[in-house]
């Protein structure tokens, strides 16, 4: 049976819904896989390649796709080297949810076409759908060297920096784009995200201008609240961002922000809704996670705070708050040892963290280790006007 040409539908149809989708949540909604390859109109007896192909099609264009997996595989027996069998089996997993083994259909599916990009893009998108942005990412940054201009992968491998904390590396990415122009929405709402996020607030601001100008209230309004919280303004913060919310209650990521703001201002009653209604919209929310997982943590409601802090150190492997949360769960479990293999790490990753500090040195006097509790107790001492001169760059709950 001859190989088919694949198709992608586009991810995006205009700016205002592209500048959405790299915030982040509405990638997950509107991000569409490939639709299956179209069969061939030649006839063809039943059971032959041919006419199972044009069957697992039809289930799929119908709705069937129990049908189509079924019929994709039993094609797969007779032609295990088809690439395009393969891809939309693939697809139709991925959309009975089946992203692992729509994963293990597309790493075949490179085996034999290693240059294929479409089987890339859709199982760097099945990755994304996984919630695994770390290796979404590494698909999409191989499709990122290809010399094509391809938005789609652009606006992907944006968010997925953005949900791992990797902003200089979306800073990177998206300024050469931006610089460029022509305005494209999408692009000016992540950059200025990620130059906030570096607290480079002068870039970040000219970003929000131009934002500005094009309209949008409830993304203007988020991007300045942003702004207003990076510069520890966050009764201020607040108050712009629920007026973002108040003109587009679904904007990605607003609630998980809002929450931050309230938590800052002392609000945290308020701030445990924004995040839980943030993680009704979006459960790989990392700063909802890791917050809420804080705020149940403080509380002394370790049993529930677990899931939420795993989650976070799912979602962000490499985030110190994330390993500081958990160390301060192993402490409150017990488990000393590994409370102080974390906090040790975040000791060594952000060594001007004050609070880690103040843990190490009672963690060290419960272990009797009493030298290197006096030693913490001196850096907390040093640290001590320093931190007093400067904001937190994140609230502790």
């Amino acid at each position: 049976m001859r190989e088919r040409p694949t198709r992608v539908l586009p991810i995006v149809h205009d700016k205002l819904r592209a500048a959405r989708v790299v915030f982040g949540l509405c990638v997950l909604n509107s991000c569409l896989l490939a639709l299956p390859i179209a069969a061939s109109q030649s006839s063809a007896r039943p059971q032959t390649p041919e006419s199972l192909y044009r069957s697992a099609d039809a289930a799929f264009d119908r709705g069937d796709l129990q049908q189509a997996i079924r019929l994709y595989e039993e094609l797969l027996k007779v032609q295990p080297n088809s690439v395009a069998a393969r891809t939309n089996l693939g697809i139709a997993l991925a959309r009975s949810g089946r992203y692992a083994d729509a994963i293990v259909q597309y790493q075949e599916g490179l085996k034999l076409a290693p240059n294929s990009l479409i089987v890339r893009v859709n199982l760097a998108l099945a990755w994304y759908k996984q919630a695994e942005f770390e290796k979404a990412a590494t698909e999409l940054e191989r499709l990122r060297r290809r010399p094509q201009d391809d938005r789609q992968s652009l606006y992907l491998l944006a968010d997925c920096y953005l949900r791992l904390g990797r902003n200089r590396e979306a800073v990177a990415l998206l300024q050469p784009v931006y610089d460029a122009g022509p305005d494209d929405r999408a692009v000016d709402f992540a950059l200025g995200l990620a130059l906030i996020r570096e607290g480079e607030m002068q870039k970040g601001e000219a970003i929000v201008d131009r934002v500005t100008m094009a309209g949008g209230s409830g993304e203007v309004n988020l991007l300045l609240g942003a702004a207003q919280l990076a510069a520890h303004d966050s009764k201020t913060a607040a108050a712009t961002i629920h007026r973002a919310l108040e003109t587009a209650p679904d904007l990605p990521g607003g609630w998980a922000l809002y929450g931050q703001a309230l938590l800052d201002s002392g609000d945290r009653e308020g701030a445990r809704a924004a995040f839980q209604k943030a993680l009704l919209a979006d459960p790989n929310d990392f700063d909802a996670n890791l917050y809420l997982g804080g705020m149940l943590r403080y509380d002394g409601r370790i049993a529930e705070a677990i899931p939420y802090l795993e989650k976070a150190m799912t979602l962000r492997p490499g985030s110190v708050e994330a390993r500081f949360q958990t160390g301060m769960i192993n402490a409150a479990r017990g488990r000393l040892e590994e409370a102080l293999s974390d906090l040790e790490r975040v000791e060594h990753e952000s060594p001007d963290f004050q609070e880690v500090h103040v843990q190490l040195a009672l963690l060290y006097a419960r272990l009797h280790r009493t030298s290197e509790s006096e030693r913490e107790r001196a850096l907390v001492i040093q640290l001590n006007e320093k931190v007093r001169q400067q904001a937190p760059r994140r609230s502790q709950p």
